[in-house]
């Protein structure tokens, strides 16, 4: 019988498997205990700022791959993540822009199919150019998103921004379908089906 047999056999009757500096079980992995004492002894015992920092980098290391996040915080006072923190991603570029952090499709492939129109921001610069509206949609409960510069959808968006700041609610739109003409040389125009 090969060693892998024991420590599965050990691991289903509910027997912890010592190994790398981890107790694992079924359902978890925790650090071994003497490794825990340590870590707590050295974060109480050393005053230098730059020793303590040093010691908990290593010791974050095995906690963050073990299921030792309230060990973490029972030990250094201090939480794993922003997160954890209430600190969350703002949404928004450097400039002040909303950010919209979902796929983006073209535009030629949402034609004639309905869609709902959650939020836009304008004045958004790509690598074709500045000034073009970054429209935030939902079709079949998946959102994406779709970068234009046609006129015509950049007014009516700006009609129904314009309304929204005069209290009337706007967002989300549903059923919006986006449709195409054909302007000649190869050039198009594109609006919102009235």
């Amino acid at each position: 019988m090969g060693t892998k047999s024991i420590e599965s056999e050990n691991v289903v009757r509910g027997r912890r498997i010592n190994f790398l500096g981890y107790c694992f079980t079924k359902d978890n992995v925790r650090m071994r205990k003497n490794m825990k004492k340590n870590f707590a002894r050295k974060v109480k015992r050393i005053k230098s700022r730059k020793r303590n920092r040093e010691i908990r980098a290593s010791y974050w290391g095995w906690c963050k791959w073990g299921d030792c996040k309230n060990l973490w915080r029972t030990i250094t006072n201090n939480d794993m993540s922003f997160a954890d923190k209430g600190i969350k991603q703002s949404g928004r570029t450097k400039d002040g822009k909303k950010f919209f952090d979902v796929k983006e499709t073209r535009l030629m492939d949402i034609l004639n199919a309905p869609i709902t129109v959650v939020d836009f921001e304008t004045n958004v610069k790509t690598k074709q150019g500045e000034g073009r509206y970054c429209v935030l949609f939902e079709q079949n409960g998946q959102r994406s998103k779709f970068i234009t510069n046609c006129y015509n959808l950049k007014d009516v968006l700006d009609q129904a921004r314009e309304a929204e700041n005069n209290g009337q609610k706007i967002f989300p739109v549903e059923n919006v379908i986006v449709k195409r003409r054909s302007l000649g040389d190869g050039k198009s125009a594109y609006y919102f089906e009235e």
